[in-house]
């Protein structure tokens, strides 16, 4: 909101809309989104040869697949347009009414492709996360209540840290400003991605955590950024 300035806030939605229009049913993007998939794949409980393991056993991750793709987390991240801040920008835009209203809306159902890929994703990676943590924690003394809900929560934070996310401690004090949100349209993504890699090699620097999770959170951020 620009308070009386009302040809700055034209000129802002129109360059916000733009944004819409470039990336309506943008296969490429929704296909890109699939491979993050890997995200969820680390050194400890959900190993390659673990996470095999978890898949392998179809009628239990379907049944959890199942269970995160329909979580009030993934529906918000769908239905809220919580993509990115774009997006969600995009979705306040379909709140005025009128053509501009219904132009913003047909500009946000061009972000299907993107958003079921983005829950696909990340349901499907993190349903052999989801379902070694668990059993992890129970070994750990945990009982099977506690253990799916702490498991929900750690799923939950480590997709937030490697997709695309518009909570305010995951993006920059850059791109929630106004001129961020124009100028920096396309880098919220790689802007998180370099965040993580700062942070890995911070860790290493220090002695800090994993050293194998660290230098695997550099490789597979530095590959994703090339791509």
């Amino acid at each position: 909101s620009f308070g009386g300035d009302t040809l700055t806030g034209r000129v802002t939605d129109w360059l916000t809309n733009s944004i819409g229009a470039i990336m309506f049913f943008n296969t490429r993007s929704a296909v890109l989104q699939t491979i993050s998939a890997i995200n969820f794949i680390n050194f400890g409980d959900n190993n390659i040869f673990a996470a095999g393991k978890a898949f392998a056993n179809q009628p239990q991750y379907w049944k959890d697949f199942k269970k995160l793709f329909n979580s009030d987390f993934l529906v918000e991240r769908r239905d809220g347009l919580k993509l990115n801040v774009n997006e969600a920008d995009i979705a306040e835009m379909a709140k005025k009414g009128g053509v501009k209203g219904v132009i913003s809306e047909l500009l946000r159902l061009g972000f299907l492709p993107t958003q079921i890929a983005d829950s696909f994703a990340i349901a499907s990676g993190g349903s052999t996360f989801y379902r070694n943590r668990i059993k992890a924690l129970e070994n750990q003394g945990m009982s099977k209540t506690e253990a799916e809900t702490q498991a929900f929560q750690d799923f939950r934070e480590t997709a937030e840290e490697s997709q695309q996310s518009s909570r305010p401690d995951r993006i920059s004090q850059q791109q929630a400003g106004p001129l961020g949100r124009i100028i920096l349209a396309f880098a919220n993504t790689p802007a998180q991605y370099a965040r993580i890699i700062k942070k890995a090699a911070s860790d290493i620097k220090n002695g800090r955590g994993d050293m194998k999770a660290n230098v695997s959170k550099i490789i597979w951020c530095s590959t994703k950024l090339n791509i």
